[in-house]
């Protein structure tokens, strides 16, 4: 009994040995991979840069390719850029040779990758030395130099056995001397806290601070001097460069927008001027080469529906279109197609007047019938009249926005601020391909509301860009304001009129002149009252077409009063009704039937495109208070890979 009692002991204690040694075994396996030592040499160079040296001891559990470093190059508030730094690397190391690496930037900084995916380095301690410059990580107020340095980051995936952070001057015989330290704190442990896992050496000229026990992978140490010294003496031109190397934007920006400006001042005097100008003179001829629309569309109408109801009014005048109003009083008008007239007398209507009348439907008392039609040729007669006024009338030369167009992608590129050219560059890629994917989707937007106003669309993609550029900092914002303001400016200044295009503007401000302001001894005398119908019904259009419609109907009153007519004789022979023109249910209907095809074909657009296809690092610049474990410049982490 005895024996068995024992043995079943035996088996037991076989159990718990064997379990304990396993946990013990996975447990040391677990905690293998850690930093034994990380070393940490900062010097303060005279032009406020500072020459950091990191030394890390990094043992492996297992065979891996190396190790990343982390260092965070931006500090942002509320999502926007308060601070920026610039780190050029200097060398990289294992075990004392050059080691290769890569870099690629992330959101708030630039990781560097020591090692290569085709090789593994030895299990066991690996030494690891980075040496490199940090820009803007020293900031003067009031004659003293702050240095507020995360010189341990508290992102590292691994344990730190023990760290030491070494201040000095350049090693020229300078030193810290006591008297030039206005103030000292170093804070300990995870981001925000202040704990006390520290020690302090400033008795050889320098200032070491040590750790007393080991770092977690979420603690570092974060430490701000203050120094009133005469050894850190930045040049203009160090300063210069600092800026250059952690935000260009605010040197190149600027330069940029002054070759800019002086070349759209040069290219708008030698080819945007628009032709000399000549007196405007009253015209009560009728416009020989250019249609109602034409002028309305000269005079700044871009709406489809608004150049339709003008050439409906056109057409009614020519008797291509029919107005009957069996009431009498102008309330309840209908409007017909006028079927008799052949092919030989269109060739008196102007080809965008030929499309409209091809719209129009044949039903009777109703030539808006056909809304997708009207909506199809509103949009044809627009891009028509378009290009007739950019062949004839108006050059925009928007050729010469070549230049700001190339422009853009270098703004961006130096906009991304800190880390090396490389990954602005990289970062600038991004952001032009935003701006790329912006620009084609309002030409997405331009095709499916064509016909709508452009100044809307360029407004809300600039208020887009906007937007983009603010989360990038003040500064871009500005300067991106600027350039907006400036490019704007200029594709309105670059465009000019050609000569025959002013003369045409003139004759049409002419018209207005006449029709606004004519005397009784400007009035165009008349032989009779067929002569008379014949120049309203032809001018009447051209009056609805320059917004003067009101005036004109003023005019013909004084004229029938001047000639001695009587506005019976109009109403007796129903050759011109009046109330055709004041009539708000011809553009209503066509509205009506224009908006209500509009709206499908913009759901049909829609709807086929629809069926296709951090919390962040440290604060950085002077701080007037406390700080904390994880604030200022530098930090971030590692591990390895």
């Amino acid at each position: 009994m005895e024996y068995k009692s024992c043995r079943k002991q035996k088996k037991i204690l076989v159990i718990l040995f064997t379990f304990f040694s396993f946990f013990l075994i996975n447990s040391k396996a677990l905690k293998a991979e850690t930093i034994k030592n990380y070393n940490v040499t900062i010097q303060i160079n005279k032009d406020a840069t500072l020459t950091v040296n990191e030394v890390i001891d990094y043992e492996f559990d297992v065979m891996k390719h190396g190790i990343y470093r982390d260092i965070p190059l931006r500090s942002r508030k509320e999502g926007f850029d308060i601070y920026r730094s610039y780190v050029r690397m200097n060398s990289v190391k294992r075990n004392g040779e050059p080691e290769h690496y890569s870099s690629k930037s992330f959101d708030e900084g630039i990781r560097y990758r020591v090692g290569s995916a085709n090789t593994y380095v030895n299990q066991g301690l690996n030494t690891y030395e980075f040496n490199y410059t940090i820009y803007n990580a020293v900031f003067e107020k009031d004659g003293i130099y702050q240095i507020y340095y995360n010189a341990i980051g508290q992102f590292w995936e691994v344990p730190i056995e023990k760290a030491t952070v070494t201040v000095k001057f350049p090693p020229y015989g300078s030193q810290i001397e006591q008297k030039e330290i206005e103030k000292l704190e170093v804070y300990t442990g995870s981001y925000g806290e202040k704990s006390d896992n520290y020690n302090i050496d400033e008795n050889s000229g320098e200032i070491k601070i040590s750790t007393k026990n080991e770092l977690s992978p979420d603690s570092g140490l974060t430490f701000m001097l203050n120094l009133k010294t005469d050894k850190i003496n930045p040049t203009f031109l160090d300063k210069v460069k600092l800026i250059y190397y952690t935000n260009p934007i605010i040197i190149l920006g600027p330069v940029i927008l002054i070759i800019l400006t002086i070349y759209a001042f040069v290219t708008w005097l030698l080819f945007g001027r628009d032709p000399a100008r000549k007196a405007v003179i009253p015209e009560f001829n009728l416009p020989k080469d250019m249609s109602a629309m034409f002028a309305a569309y000269m005079d700044g109408a871009r709406d489809p529906k608004e150049i339709m109801n003008v050439g409906v009014l056109s057409l009614l005048s020519k008797g291509y279109v029919t107005a009957e109003d069996k009431d009498g009083d102008g309330k309840n008008v209908k409007y017909n197609k006028n079927m008799e007239k052949t092919n030989n007398e269109k060739k008196e209507l102007y080809s965008e007047e030929i499309k409209l009348y091809n719209a129009l439907s044949s039903s009777k008392d109703n030539i808006f019938k056909d809304g997708d039609a009207l909506y199809s040729t509103g949009i044809s007669i627009l891009k028509d009249l378009g290009d007739k006024y950019n062949k004839i009338i108006y050059r925009h030369n928007y050729g010469f926005l070549v230049p700001f167009i190339l422009a853009i992608p270098v703004l961006i590129i130096f906009s991304s601020g800190g880390g090396s050219s490389i990954i602005r560059m990289e970062n600038g890629f991004y952001f032009i391909i935003f701006f790329y994917i912006l620009g084609v989707f309002g030409s997405i937007l331009h095709s499916v509301f064509r016909g709508g106003n452009k100044i809307v669309i360029l407004a809300g993609i600039a208020t887009i860009a906007l937007l983009a550029s603010l989360s990038m900092g003040k500064v871009v914002f500005i300067m991106a304001i600027c350039f907006l303001v400036l490019f704007f400016g200029y594709m309105k200044l670059i465009g000019k009129y050609t000569n025959e295009g002013i003369r045409k503007k003139e004759y049409l401000q002419g018209m207005k002149m006449y029709i606004k302001t004519a005397e009784e001894n400007q009035i165009k005398k008349f032989n009779d009252v067929d002569e008379m119908v014949s120049y309203f019904k032809g001018i009447l259009p051209f009056a609805v077409a320059l917004g003067v419609k009101n005036e004109a109907i003023k005019l013909m009153r004084k004229a029938i009063k001047m000639n001695h007519f009587s506005e019976n004789d109009f109403n007796r022979n129903q050759t011109l009704d009046l109330w055709v023109y004041n009539d708000y249910g011809l553009r209503s209907s066509l509205s009506r039937e224009y908006n209500t095809a509009q709206e499908k074909i913009y759901k049909e657009k829609f709807s086929s495109s629809r069926g296709g296809s951090s919390g962040g690092f440290g604060g950085g610049g002077f701080s007037g208070g406390g700080g904390f474990s994880g604030g200022g410049s530098g930090g971030g982490g590692g591990g390895s890979w």
